[in-house]
């Protein structure tokens, strides 16, 4: 009985240290084997791999996939002396396994000594910079991208020294000014597009005046023209008239007298006009006196 038991604890321990021995890597991670805490192999390969069992050699995983870190809000004094928060995030994924085990261990203290790398960097050289090389309506001045690619690859290249990470971007989660300087920004801010607006506002007038002008030139040629052409036909018409008033005067100037009285009575009397005329005036002469 005692001799089935030691053999059956005998095949239990064995099967644990074969089970301990195993390592199983997928696509997504690196696995550095360690002998008494000291790197000795790395996988880099998915699949089923042996080691000594513990307390001899370990396993260790570390991701291999891309991961992105949020930095602290960074306040700091631009070269020309303007306030400014900028809210850093980093890109970034192990590329040295061994040495990443070595120098942080974990992904946590990865992520702490990155974020601090990454401050150090982007404070060191963003003083150097005037506001508007971050915030600009001219095109051509802001120099941020720039700024940003330079941070990365100095921070790259230490990461990859020191940390055995790969930094594959650095770039800002948000940018601006300390609260206590907002309401002053917002107010100049306001004050220079007040300013541009009046620019636009006078340049409109004035255009809008020379356009007024020219408008009212043109209406007065028009006009004039309009009156020459009117007194032509005016004057043509005149001596259209007189020539068949002359014409119908030299037909019968009796009957032309005798319809020139009746157009003159009829623009001076109507039924209830009372003229008093002599004998002997020129309108009595076509009209029947009653004695």
């Amino acid at each position: 009985m005692q001799k089935y038991f030691a053999l059956t604890v005998a095949v239990i321990l064995l099967l644990a240290a074969v089970i301990d021995s195993l390592v199983v890597a997928n696509e997504t991670q690196f696995v550095v084997i360690t002998r008494f805490g000291k790197a000795v192999n790395v996988i880099t390969e998915p699949g089923l791999y042996l080691k000594w069992f513990r307390p001899f050699e370990s396993a260790n995983v570390i991701d291999q996939r891309i991961k992105l870190t949020d930095g602290k809000p960074i306040e700091f004094l631009t070269q020309d002396k303007k306030n400014l928060v900028i809210t850093p995030y980093t890109v970034w994924q192990v590329k040295d396994p061994m040495k990443f085990l070595e120098a942080v261990r974990t992904e946590i203290t990865a992520a702490h000594r990155l974020s601090d790398l990454v401050t150090s960097e982007l404070v060191a050289k963003a003083a150097y910079l005037p506001l508007s090389a971050y915030i600009s309506v001219e095109e051509g001045e802001v120099k941020l991208e720039r700024l940003l690619q330079e941070v990365s690859d100095s921070a790259a290249q230490k990461a990859e020294k020191d940390f055995g990470i790969s930094v594959l971007d650095v770039k800002l989660r948000r940018l601006t000014f300390p609260d206590q300087n907002l309401r002053h920004v917002f107010n100049r801010m306001r004050a220079e597009r007040q300013r541009i607006a009046k620019k636009y506002r006078a340049e409109g007038e004035e255009k809008a005046m020379r356009i007024e002008a020219e408008t009212d030139k043109e209406v007065r040629g028009i006009l004039a023209q309009a009156e020459q052409e009117a007194a032509e036909i005016k004057g043509k018409a005149d001596a259209e008239a007189i020539s068949i008033y002359s014409e119908a005067f030299s037909k019968d100037k009796e009957l032309y007298t005798f319809l020139r009285s009746l157009e003159a009575y009829q623009s001076i009397m109507d039924s209830s006009t009372t003229v008093i005329l002599s004998t002997d005036s020129p309108l009595l002469k076509h009209l029947e006196v009653n004695r």
